[in-house]
Formats: structure tokens, C-alpha cells, sequence
């Protein structure tokens, strides 16, 4: 055998072995974060659990729960799974497949698109919130009113942190593949 052939041949032995490991390796999925699927919970079973409060508090918080129970769903189909990719892509020296790369521009382009509205459906958590503090404070239903805080400042959280890392997320893996696209 000469020494091209016995080149070729082992050239194409570790192609092969390469694709065979990276085809049997799944590429990572996009989760939301236990952290944050753990919290999102918590807030939602405390607001269910307020809606029951009777009086003007629970009439408030039901209140609440129609503007936020829809906007959790949102944001768990478009904002919070990038941030499953966060460790991922912050190894030393990851590779991060083409599949996960193209995931990510996907979703954060339609995250994008989505953002003004879910921003806007924060507005009218926040005035049904401000009226469940109100509605709480009046009764002496503490527990409500501290839910009303809480919820409030998990929001601006995701404003300030979440809303703004997911997007990050997109535009870096846009970067890493090279593709152009939307930035703001």
C-alpha cells in the first residue's frame, strides 16, 4: 500500500470516528433553569394561593393572576430557555454545535420580536400588583402585600437581568456563526 493510500485511508478512519463520537454525543438542549423554573412556580402557586385571600385582596390578586399567568407562558417560550445555554457557552473551549448556534438565533429573534409587548404586559402587572398591595395593606393581609413586592421585583430583575442576558445569549451565538441579523 503506498503512502497517499495509507494517508487517505487514515485521514478518512478519524473522519469517520469524529463523526461517529459528535453524532452520538446529543447537542445540548435549551431548558429554562431550575432556578428559574423553581421561582416562577413559587410566585405563581403564592399568587394562587392569594386569589383564595376572599375580600378585595383576593379579587386583586385573581386580578393579577389574569395579566400574569399568560405573560409566564410567554416568557417561558421565548425568553428563558436561551439562559439554559449559559453554561454551555461559557465553558473553557466549548464547542457549541451548529444546531444549538441556530436554536438560538431563532429564538432570540423571536424573543425580539415579542420583547416590546412582554415589556408592555409588565406595565399591566405592575398597576395589578399596585392594586393587590393596596387591596392587602387595607385588609392587613401582609403575606399578599410582601407577594405583591416580590413578584414586583422579580419583574424588574427580568428587565434589568434576565430579558437583557437572554438576548445576549442570541447575538452571541449569531456572532459565533457568523450570521448577521437583528441587533437592537
Amino acid at each position: 500500500m503506498s503512502l497517499s493510500v495509507s494517508c487517505t485511508l487514515s485521514a478518512a478512519m478519524v473522519l469517520a470516528t469524529v463523526a461517529l463520537a459528535s453524532a452520538q454525543t446529543p447537542a445540548p438542549t435549551l431548558a429554562i433553569p431550575k432556578a428559574l423554573q423553581a421561582e416562577h412556580h413559587d410566585l405563581f402557586e403564592s399568587l394562587e394561593a392569594a386569589t383564595k385571600a376572599g375580600g378585595k385582596t383576593g379579587e386583586a390578586a385573581k386580578r393579577a393572576m389574569a395579566v400574569l399567568k399568560p405573560h409566564f407562558e410567554k416568557e417561558e417560550r421565548f425568553a428563558l430557555p436561551q439562559l439554559g445555554a449559559l453554561e454551555t457557552l461559557t465553558r473553557k473551549g466549548a464547542a457549541v454545535p451548529a444546531g444549538l448556534r441556530e436554536d438560538l438565533i431563532r429564538r432570540t429573534d423571536s424573543f425580539r420580536a415579542e420583547l416590546d409587548g412582554m415589556l408592555a404586559e409588565h406595565k399591566q402587572i405592575s398597576a395589578a400588583l399596585k392594586d393587590m398591595r393596596e387591596a392587602a395593606a387595607q385588609e392587613k393581609k401582609d403575606d399578599v402585600a410582601e407577594l405583591a413586592e416580590m413578584i414586583t421585583g422579580h419583574a424588574e430583575m427580568e428587565e434589568q437581568v434576565l430579558y437583557p442576558a437572554a438576548l445576549l445569549v442570541g447575538e452571541y451565538a449569531r456572532a459565533m456563526s457568523g450570521v448577521t441579523g437583528s441587533t437592537p
